[in-house]
């Protein structure tokens, strides 16, 4: 994924497209299936940092304030004619900024599970503070994960799918060839979700 698209994801994830660029990020997320988990993986880790900031709506105008400030022809202030240049690097400060937050939060919210199957090692990762899993696999054959209820399975999803079922300290999870069809996998690895 090129570096734009890298970036396209992260901005799409913290809500900062609009028009175009927004549908054509949601057109790309569709087709392009390592655009769509480098969104889902911005969204997981935002998740966490977005969660303890109490959400404050925007005056009305900012939107259009900041669009005029940035893009319009002439703007005189008390001192003269505004410099756009700072203003961006502004902009890309708090990217920047956003980014870094973003990361800490990933590293301290999730927590990643290498499993041995006969197909190869697969990787569970759990965001602990959304509590979602994903399955990620290098193996030709599909692998998909199963939880253990009581006395039977629960089917979640297969590698690369995003599953947003609240998930906990505890939870044992079965990783299968077996599709979502079966009556109950054939389990060829698992791990216990372990919150440190």
């Amino acid at each position: 994924m090129t570096e734009d698209h890298q970036i396209m994801a992260a901005e799409y994830a913290m809500g900062l497209l609009d028009g175009e660029a927004e549908l054509r990020a949601e057109r790309l997320r569709r087709i392009d299936k390592a655009f769509d988990n480098a969104v889902w993986w911005w969204e997981e880790h935002l998740s966490g940092a977005i969660s303890q900031v109490d959400p404050v709506a925007p005056p009305r105008n900012a939107l259009a304030g900041i669009h005029d400030t940035l893009f319009a022809k002439e703007i005189k202030t008390a001192k003269g004619k505004l410099r756009w240049k700072p203003i961006v690097g502004g902009i890309v400060s708090v990217k920047a900024a956003l980014l870094s937050a973003y990361l800490v939060s990933r590293a301290v919210n999730t927590e990643s599970y290498v499993v041995e199957t006969r197909y190869g090692d697969a990787t569970v990762s759990w965001n602990t503070r959304a509590g979602t899993l994903q399955l990620k696999s290098q193996s030709n054959t599909t692998l998909h994960l199963w939880k253990k209820v009581g006395d039977g399975f629960s089917y979640l999803g297969s590698a690369g799918s995003k599953i947003t079922a609240g998930f906990v300290a505890g939870d044992i999870i079965i990783l299968s060839a077996d599709g979502p069809l079966a009556t109950a996998p054939e389990p060829i690895g698992q791990t216990t979700l372990l919150a440190e």
